[in-house]
């Protein structure tokens, strides 16, 4: 349902190092090679995982067009070793590493369900674009998957009363009350057992293999089992900072070992803080927003001591400007506002932004990704009001623009080099870029209607954008001067990203999988690498 924190205020009622695998310090260490096969020969594009049996962390490469792969070098420890791909049956096996070099052939045979692992992206392919698909998507899928464990029940299509009875309760758990009074339950309901029946299931297959091989991939666990790694960022520190939504807490995430030190935010410790949206300060300090208490937070993470603004609405996201002040935009306002707080003084000051004025029926705007440029103009996208919005920090001067197509579910945005605003469409899969200078925008398809783009960051080497697919499970890179797409696939599913953080000397690419309600939450980074054994 629009904004499945229906579900957040229901759980609220009950600069880094170069690359190095995740125990590159500890020497000595070992590489695992091999091939995976299937009856009919080499398998490209299927991921091998080593999983340290001891830390818990995962490290994935693709195959190649021979079947062959290289694992980067792993301690010397035991390891559980699978090869999987949607459409196939996994296969794994235990492995003591005592030697420099291991090789291993393992063997994949076809699934005799190949729909049962396949990402949101894969089985929403069934439904019709359209309007209705892209409004199912921001009411229904905007902070889940939507696979096969939650399309089948009992291992069956759900009926039109089975898809009526799981609305019905979503928005029962709508405590924000978001889910727009237009959002017609027996309407989709209908829509959906015609369009996801048995007939139209038994026609779907996952995506082929990726063709991509330049890439490994990290997957780091975190404290809690139960958690929501909401929003994360690399910090000056070289340590990745994670907000631990539910646990009120700040986490940070050493990548050489895995270890994980947790810092208090919270100064209502009977009120879920709702950890989010965070930014460290050119002096070391990091920003965050807590929504269930309605404040920003400065830590100190030398000290510990946190400082606690309160402000007079639930923050979504947050940017800090060329003088050090705090911005934040409101969440759940009927009319689009933001609000600074001055970083010397703590004076919280609101600000109106032009409003799109959408009907009582069609909800509130939602505004959501936030985002400033290097001439203090603040961008602002609204989830539901499918609108841009800019505000000039030094002359309060502000615009509003609409998307140039309907309801496309703008996210969360990043500024290009060169000045332009990248925005994600969470209901169409593709990317759009808006030019300031020429107020024009330029659409670009990802080639997944469903793929749930959530949001987006530029690599500051390149320029290039990269994108988190959440309903694909996927990382998706964009070449900004070719347009070329290029798509990689997540080991885990589901692998639904809210947020991506890119490092600025290596480029490597940061998110965490938060899907809610809870399915598998972890850390994860992709890494490009020539040579993946590296």
């Amino acid at each position: 349902m629009r904004l499945i924190l229906k579900l957040l205020g229901a759980a609220a009622l009950l600069i880094s190092a170069p690359f190095t695998s995740h125990a590159a310090t500890t020497a000595p260490a070992a590489i695992i090679r091999g091939q995976v096969l299937n009856a009919g020969g080499a398998l490209e594009g299927v991921f091998v995982t080593a999983r340290n049996t001891a830390s818990n962390i995962a490290t994935t490469v693709y195959t190649a067009h021979d079947g062959r792969f290289v694992l980067p070098a792993l301690p010397l420890a035991q390891y559980d070793l699978s090869a999987h791909y949607p459409g196939f049956e996994s296969t794994a096996r235990a492995v003591d590493l005592t030697a420099t070099t291991t090789e291993i052939e393992l063997k994949l045979s076809p699934a005799t369900d190949p729909m049962r692992t396949a990402s949101s992206a894969a089985w929403l392919a069934a439904l019709p674009d359209g309007d209705m698909k892209r409004e199912f998507l921001v009411n229904c899928a905007t902070c889940h998957e939507i696979a096969a464990g939650r399309i089948l029940k009992d291992g069956k299509a759900r009926d039109a009363q089975r898809w009526r009875d799981a609305i019905t309760q979503m928005k029962a758990l709508d405590v924000y009350a978001v889910i727009p009074p237009d959002f017609n339950t027996d309407k989709y309901a209908t829509w959906l057992a015609a369009n996801l029946s048995p007939a139209r299931i038994a026609k779907l297959v996952p995506p082929p293999p990726a063709r991509v091989r330049n890439a490994v991939i990290t997957e780091y666990p975190v404290p809690k089992a139960n958690e929501l790694p909401h929003d994360l960022v690399v910090g000056p520190d070289h340590r990745i900072w994670i907000t631990a939504f539910w646990n009120s807490q700040m986490w940070a995430l050493d990548p050489a070992t895995g270890a994980v030190e947790s810092y208090e935010v919270n100064n209502a410790p009977t009120t879920i803080a709702q950890v989010r949206a965070l930014e460290f300060d050119r002096h070391g300090a990091l920003w965050m927003v807590n929504g269930g208490t309605s404040s920003v937070v400065r830590l100190d993470p030398q000290t510990r001591k946190f400082d606690t603004y309160p402000l007079p609405m639930y923050p979504h996201d947050l940017v800090i400007d060329s003088t050090g002040d705090i911005w934040v935009n409101d969440y759940f306002a009927k009319k689009e506002r933001i609000a600074r707080v001055a970083a010397k003084t703590g004076k919280v000051t609101v600000f109106p932004l032009p409003s799109a004025n959408l009907p009582a029926s069609a909800g509130v705007p939602l505004p959501y990704g936030l985002q400033v440029d290097a001439a203090d103009r603040l961008w602002s996208t609204q989830l539901a009001a499918n609108t841009l919005a800019r505000f000039d920090i030094k002359t309060g001067r502000s615009k509003l623009y609409s998307m140039p197509d309907s309801n496309v579910g703008p996210r969360r945005t990043a500024i290009g080099l060169d000045g332009k605003v990248w925005i994600p469409e969470f209901n169409t899969g593709r990317l759009t870029s808006f030019d300031p200078k020429t107020e024009t925008f330029a659409t670009f398809d990802t080639g997944s209607g469903a793929a749930g783009i959530y949001d987006v960051v530029v690599d500051p080497r390149t320029g290039d954008v990269w994108m988190g697919a959440a309903l694909a499970s996927e990382l998706i890179h964009f070449d900004r001067k070719t347009h070329q797409f290029t798509h990689y696939p997540l080991p885990t599913e589901p692998a639904f990203m809210r947020h991506l953080a890119i490092d600025p000397v290596t480029g490597d690419v940061w998110s965490a999988y938060s899907s809610l309600p809870t399915a598998v939450p972890k850390v994860v980074r992709l890494h490009l690498a020539e040579n993946p054994g590296e």
